[in-house]
């Protein structure tokens, strides 16, 4: 790969991983409102007039590692205590799951009324930096495709 070619790809590299901080510092404050609200709930239970129900939908970021570089995903969970029960008593295995993945179409559906405010505002944020990631990464593809392709077309002419 040439010189231009390999900064570029360098550059890319870095912005990705910088978008990646950012879309974790949202992740994270999207967490402490969303844990400070539940505690809220769970704190006036013993209250009449409150009919809030706590939270179970929530983000996180996952990283899959790649050959050449790594693709950032954010990914809705919904986390409930119960699926570590259920998941033990299913089978013999001892691994303990405490979320199950969400579609993100069924983020409304899945997620109680205070919530989905939450995750509009959170969508409202990071939407822009899920887009310039996945762009990135795009691009990183491309390059790193004219890259295979140059290493072939000098295998064959040699």
């Amino acid at each position: 790969m040439n010189q231009d070619a390999f900064e570029v790809r360098q550059y890319l590299t870095d912005k990705k991983d910088d978008l990646a901080l950012k879309l974790d510092s949202l992740v994270d404050g999207y967490w402490g409102v969303w844990r400070d609200i539940n505690r809220q709930i769970i704190s006036q239970a013993a209250n009449p007039d409150r009919t809030d129900k706590v939270g179970k939908v929530a983000p996180s970021i996952r990283i899959y590692q790649t050959k050449n570089h790594n693709r950032v995903t954010l990914r809705w969970r919904i986390y409930e205590n119960s699926w570590a029960r259920l998941n033990v008593a299913k089978s013999n295995k001892q691994t303990l799951r405490y979320a199950k993945e969400l579609k993100r179409n069924k983020l409304v559906k899945n997620a109680e009324s205070w919530e989905v405010s939450l995750i509009d505002e959170f969508l409202i944020k990071a939407e822009p930096i899920i887009t310039l990631i996945n762009m990135i990464h795009q691009s990183l593809k491309l390059l790193n495709n004219t890259k295979t392709l140059e290493t072939e077309e000098i295998q064959n002419a040699e």
